[in-house]
């Protein structure tokens, strides 16, 4: 059994603080089970088990800052559930046995232990030897609890290992080495005012992290750059030169089954005036008010009304686009000349649909083009002059002179080839008449700070990826008003997230029988959840006279998925049906911004992932039951809420 004397007086303090949660933790039963399922009990397993089972904290906001050590189950697990029984791997002809969980600088790990007692974390497929033994993992927390004994909110710089080499060698005083938490695979240090810690691990690479007081007290580290600042324990994005700093919408995310969900409303709230690293904390209390970016909203907002500058455009063609109604697609290139990259946007789920939609009516339009004229194309090299019997793109800066105040703009390229093609299509070139209005949707994306990229040959927009060649099976099926449906998916922007959510449901592969809809025990089923979905949405207190589920516009859109997945009209389908319908009734409510439905735009999110990660159909049912159970446990503002708990 492993002996608490081993540990500092901090980490006796900070396992205090701990929460424990119910779980199995007797030597002999924990043994019995494991032994049960074939996996090896080795007494280094049994010991951590027998002495920190259900050991569990969380810095700030339980987002990117936790960890949990318990056999049975990670974050998500709750008292009264179904343990889980922990996983066994071979690592270097080495057997692990799942045994604790973290989430360290924002990236969830399933932790392991060997017969020796050395932990390893997993992330994703690459192993890591996270410390030599489960002392040294308390050890090495302990030092960020008692960061947060000292000052709430600190920064976060990660930096290079060589930058820490530097440190401890070229200042006078020597910062302070932490012996209890750097015995083995993590090493902590500390300046001597206290305002100034950096951890290193090895084998985590070449980068260490360093966690200041201010940014004022990271100069002891003689680096030449402040950029990509942030936050712990409340992570946030610290812009130094612009003294403000972004911080997550907690509201609009949410926990199931250990993993972080972002909402299609996901955003980052931008707190101006930002100084010091105590302004940060208050955004936690509620204390003060902040600017959401939404780039979307904004230009929906300003675009009808921008005025477009004559002195930016050579006078011939602006009248050109006047006469020939393109009057916004100047606009759109005067639009995105005035902000021209000064930001690092975020995108949400709901901005990638709309980036998404622009980009495919994009590739049909280059798409309609190529039938009539043939070519090889790469979509992201639109460059048709050979079609349209002209030179080369030429330079257009003379005339045009908003291009003069798109340098570096990432859409300065698409912007000229746009006034090139009018141009030639002013001076009486009829296929140029076609052409430069295929780019329009692209400069639409830009003006909304949507992005594109290429990573791996593959390309990256509105939240997918894949590969060139493949582009024309991307490509839209059916023209549309790119300003209109911009500004219908906007509105409408949780509907069509949870429409793209249940199409995310591999319903084909739902193991069950498939009989058409009865009125047996599928309806008395589907009453008894109803009233259900009902009791917890009253307990918000929903006016369900107000609730849209019958609406004309919901059932169509239930008839169209149900169209396309026959499993919603069986009777094995009823309660994923009942949850569909919920979950648009929800996310319509949220859409007209109700009172209630916005505190907890997540509600039926969960229920949508029983029904993604769940194969058994038959289990459904349980499942969604016992959630609603757990949900009704604590008040729901608590549930919709928890990211925004305060420890530590």
């Amino acid at each position: 059994m492993l002996g608490g004397d081993k540990l500092s007086e901090t980490a006796k303090a900070f396992i205090r603080q701990c929460t424990r949660r119910e779980t199995i933790t007797d030597r002999e039963q924990v043994k019995k089970i494991l032994q049960q399922h074939g996996i090896p009990a080795f007494n280094a397993l049994l010991d951590v088990q027998e002495t920190y089972g259900g050991l569990s904290y969380s810095f700030g906001g339980e987002i990117d800052n936790r960890f949990c050590i318990d056999l049975w189950g990670s974050f998500a697990h709750r008292d009264g559930e179904e343990r889980r029984i922990p996983e066994v791997l071979n690592y270097e002809e080495q057997t692990l046995v799942e045994c604790f969980h973290v989430m360290d600088d924002g990236l969830s790990k399933a932790g392991y232990i060997d017969e020796n007692g050395k932990l390893y974390t997993l992330h994703y497929t690459t192993f890591q030897v996270y410390a030599e033994n489960i002392e040294e993992l308390l050890e090495s927390e302990s030092v960020k609890y008692s960061l947060l004994r000292e000052k709430k909110q600190w920064i976060v710089k990660w930096i290079e290992q060589s930058d820490v080499a530097h440190w401890l060698s070229s200042i006078e005083e020597k910062p302070i080495l932490i012996e209890q938490a750097s015995q083995g695979y993590q090493k902590w240090w500390k300046s001597h005012d206290g305002r100034l810690y950096v951890h290193v691990r090895n084998g985590s690479g070449i980068y260490g992290v360093a966690y200041a007081m201010e940014v004022a007290d990271l100069t002891q580290l003689g680096l030449s750059s402040y950029s990509i600042l942030r936050g712990f324990p409340f992570d946030c994005s610290y812009q130094y030169d612009r003294e403000c700093a972004e911080v997550k919408n907690t509201m609009e995310m949410f926990h199931f089954q250990s993993r972080l969900y972002k909402t299609c409303d996901y955003s980052r709230i931008t707190v101006p005036q930002v100084k010091e690293a105590k302004d940060i904390y208050l955004y936690v209390t509620g204390q003060k008010t902040y600017e959401r970016e939404r780039p979307i909203e904004d230009f929906l907002m300003k675009f009808p009304g921008l005025v477009l500058p004559i002195e930016d455009f050579e006078q011939s063609l602006l009248e050109f686009a006047l006469c020939n109604g393109d009057e916004r697609i100047l606009k759109l290139i005067t639009y995105i000349a005035s902000f021209a990259n000064h930001h690092h946007h975020r995108s949400t789920s709901a901005e990638n649909n709309v980036d998404h939609l622009l980009f495919h009516e994009y590739l049909r339009r280059i798409h309609v083009f190529i039938e009539a004229h043939p070519m090889n194309l790469h979509p992201l090299y639109f460059h048709p002059y050979r079609a349209a019997g002209v030179p080369a793109e030429l330079d257009i800066d003379e005339k045009n002179t908003v291009v003069s105040r798109m340098r570096g703009n990432h859409a300065q390229t698409v912007s000229k080839l746009t006034l090139y093609y009018m141009t030639c299509a002013k001076e009486g070139n009829e296929i140029a008449a076609h052409i430069y209005r295929i780019y329009e949707p692209m400069l639409l994306l830009y003006a909304l700070e949507g992005s594109i990229r290429v990573d791996h040959g593959l390309i990256e927009v509105g939240g997918s990826a894949f590969h060139p060649s493949s582009w024309q099976a991307r490509a839209g099926k059916d023209p549309f008003d790119v300003y209109h449906r911009t500004a219908e998916a906007w509105k409408n922007r949780n509907v069509e997230y949870a429409i793209d959510q249940i199409k995310r449901v591999k319903w084909d592969k739902k193991i069950g029988n498939t009989v058409k809809r009865g009125f047996g025990m599928a309806k008395r089923n589907d009453e008894t959840l109803k009233a259900a979905f009902t009791h917890l949405e009253s307990r918000l207190g929903k006016d369900l006279s107000e609730s849209p589920l019958a609406s004309d516009h919901t059932e169509r859109i239930l008839a169209n998925l149900s169209h396309d997945y026959p499993l919603l009209q069986t009777d094995e389908g009823a309660i994923a049906y009942l949850i569909c319908q919920r979950y648009l009734g929800w996310a319509h409510l949220v859409d007209r911004k109700h009172p209630v439905a916005t505190k907890s735009p997540c509600l039926y999110e969960p229920f949508i992932e029983i029904l993604y990660e769940e194969e058994q159909i038959e289990k459904w049912e349980r499942k969604t039951m016992n959630l609603i159970r757990l949900m009704e446990q604590e008040p729901i503002e608590k549930y919709a809420e928890v990211l925004r708990k305060e420890k530590g």
